[in-house]
């Protein structure tokens, strides 16, 4: 993989990431899209198989947004602290 690649790769990578993010602090949004754990596993098991050789990019960044997809979406308020200002003070203390 060349650096061009990579770099692209990893944009995309962050802009799946900030898409999920923009989500999760929608209030219109789903805090989950709930699936029986049989029927979840069943909807990810073809996603990132270990064992499998050769997987692509394109391929690596479908599955990133398929897991994201079923993820609990912490950043609302409901899974905020009292006294805490969650995710942002966090982020102010780290930088």
């Amino acid at each position: 993989m060349s650096t061009g690649q990579t770099d692209d790769f990893l944009r995309e990578v962050v802009a799946i990431l900030l898409d999920y993010i923009r989500e999760s602090n929608d209030p219109k949004s789903l805090v989950v899209d709930f699936h029986h754990p049989a029927e979840l596993k069943q909807l990810l098991e073809h996603l990132l198989p270990v064992g499998r050789n050769h997987v692509g990019l394109d391929e690596i960044l479908g599955d990133c947004r398929e897991t994201l997809k079923y993820c609990v979406r912490t950043g609302r308020q409901i899974f905020s602290q009292p006294g805490s200002d969650g995710f942002r003070s966090r982020l102010m203390f780290y930088c």
